[in-house]
Formats: C-alpha cells, sequence, structure tokens
C-alpha cells in the first residue's frame, strides 16, 4: 500500500491559462460599430487595433488567443473604407459630370 507521502493525483495536469486579446476584441466591437454608427470613425480604429492584435497573440506564445476576432474586426474595417471609397468616388462623380459635359462640349 502507498503511503501518504507518495499519493497520486488523478486530476489532469493544469493547462497554463490564457485568455482572450482586449484588443481583438475591441477590434471586432469597432468594426461592427462602423457598419451601424461610426462610418469611417470606427473602421479606422478597427484596422490598427486589428493589426497590433494579432502581432501581440502571435508573439503570446499561446497564452492570448483571439486571432479570429482581430481578423473579423479587419475584414469588416476595411470593407466599410472599400465602401466609403467606392461611395464617394461615385457621389464625386454625378456632381462632377455636368461640369465634365460643359467644358468637353464644343
Amino acid at each position: 500500500m502507498a503511503e501518504p507521502s507518495e499519493e497520486r493525483s488523478y486530476l489532469p495536469p493544469e493547462e497554463p491559462p490564457f485568455q482572450i486579446s482586449g484588443l481583438a476584441t475591441a477590434s471586432l466591437f469597432l468594426g461592427l460599430a462602423s457598419w451601424i454608427i461610426l462610418p469611417v470613425l470606427g473602421a479606422i480604429p478597427a484596422i490598427v487595433l486589428g493589426h497590433m492584435a494579432r502581432v501581440r497573440i502571435a508573439q503570446s506564445e499561446g497564452r492570448l488567443t483571439g486571432d479570429g476576432l482581430a481578423a473579423a474586426g479587419l475584414v469588416m474595417g476595411y470593407a466599410n473604407i472599400v465602401l466609403i471609397a467606392l461611395i464617394t468616388v461615385c457621389i464625386a462623380g454625378l456632381f462632377l459630370l455636368p461640369v465634365a459635359e460643359k467644358l468637353l462640349s464644343p
């Protein structure tokens, strides 16, 4: 019989603690906000925080998670910027078309 000093533990070994990156969560939140209430003001910080989060997650050696959250924030931020740029070009074209017609007409 085993002596009390040699008791075996049948519990699984503890896993190292991990946590979700706050920057990744903020990137996702701002990416969503850029589509709902903050068109450009939310997109730019979503992109910056998303890149920062992905770098820190990669350097954390598994202690930080949330790479998917950061990627989603990046995608929503970049897509919002592209959409705003396309809308701006289209609206500018509508206003500049009559001016261009006057300049180019003989």
